[in-house]
């Protein structure tokens, strides 16, 4: 009951939002990729935005993580006239410039999973990076007995909040757990895609035998890990922890190859962006203690992302086990 009145209130909020603007905003909104679970997911979550609001939302992404390709959709969409762009970059860097153009037009510019940037009005973040890095760290170092050799994995090197997140989980290594030890390759890419994960895993056993761990980031890593894991015969001694979407890893929490998986709601993610555009558009104020509509960003934090700019946090991460993976949904 109380997710059903916090999400009535919630629509009544951003409805209220879209009547103070000025008009009705043409809004885009630019995934990492498109036809792929986790964003199919986040798909689904800004059509039901714009379904509630009454709002059509342009949703278009790439089929690749390509980020040349990624900037120009955004390149194509800012030259039609758009007033709101939410994105998630594939490479921060590569969209700087485009995100420039686009608010030297007016345009409000809304990112995810891109806290370092600067050419944006605000990026909004489930959580603070180095408390999902610690986090990650914890649940793998409980699983390896706080013993043996790991490596860190992201989808991308370019991909700012994967490497990020995976900074804070050495970091937290480092001063939590002596017995673990970061191997001479430190961190692989997998280019968001659970087919090179399973592949690399292969690899990384051969080459370390003793390898035990593999920390990563992008929602591909733990599913490709755990399926090597598992054709290596190796359940119960090599682990593996990422975000992923519960679906995809159900079968390996089921049989115990994986133990946890970490996971925020990223269609609530693109709601907030979604919200907190709104509230630009109507030229109110967003930052520390802004309720932006959703459950975890009720109060929001602002932190300063070390160039000038603040980007806003909520409290969203969890562990994904055999015990919950069900209530999801997806």
């Amino acid at each position: 009951m109380k997710k059903i009145v916090a999400a009535i209130l919630a629509v009544m909020m951003v409805m209220s939002l879209a009547a103070l603007a000025e008009g009705t905003p043409t809004i885009a909104y630019v995934p990492k990729v498109i036809g792929q679970p986790w964003w199919d997911h986040v798909q689904q979550g800004v059509e039901a935005w714009a379904a509630e609001n009454g709002i059509d939302v342009i949703y278009k992404g790439g089929t690749t993580t390509d980020a040349a390709e990624q900037v120009q959709i955004m390149t194509d969409l800012v030259n039609q006239g758009i007033d709101i762009l939410c994105f998630s970059p594939n490479d921060p860097d590569a969209t700087e410039e485009i995100c420039k153009q686009a608010r030297d037009k007016g345009i409000i510019v809304i990112a995810t999973e891109a806290s370092g940037m600067e050419n944006v009005d605000y990026d909004i973040e489930a959580f603070d990076e180095a408390g999902l890095g610690a986090f990650l760290m914890d649940q793998l170092a409980e699983q390896m007995g706080e013993e043996g050799e790991y490596i860190t994995m992201v989808g991308s090197m370019t991909m700012e909040s994967q490497n990020n997140w995976a900074d804070a989980a050495v970091a937290r290594q480092e001063a939590a757990y002596p017995n673990l030890v970061l191997v001479d390759d430190k961190r692989v890419e997998d280019n968001s895609d659970a087919q090179e994960a399973y592949n690399l895993t292969m690899q990384l056993k051969e080459k370390y035998p003793d390898l035990k761990g593999i920390l990563g980031t992008g929602s591909f890593d733990a599913p490709g890990a755990a399926r090597a894991i598992e054709d290596m015969g190796l359940t119960g001694e090599m682990f593996a922890i990422s975000v992923a979407m519960p679906a995809e890893v159900s079968d390996y929490l089921i049989n115990g190859t994986l133990k946890s998986v970490a996971l925020w709601d990223a269609s609530v993610t693109a709601r907030v962006q979604l919200n907190t555009a709104m509230k630009l558009f109507a030229g109110e104020e967003v930052g520390e203690g802004s309720d932006l509509g959703e459950e975890g960003y009720a109060s929001v934090h602002v932190a300063d992302n070390g160039k000038g700019k603040d980007y806003i946090y909520g409290d969203g991460y969890l562990a994904v086990t055999v015990d919950n993976w069900e209530s999801f949904g997806f």
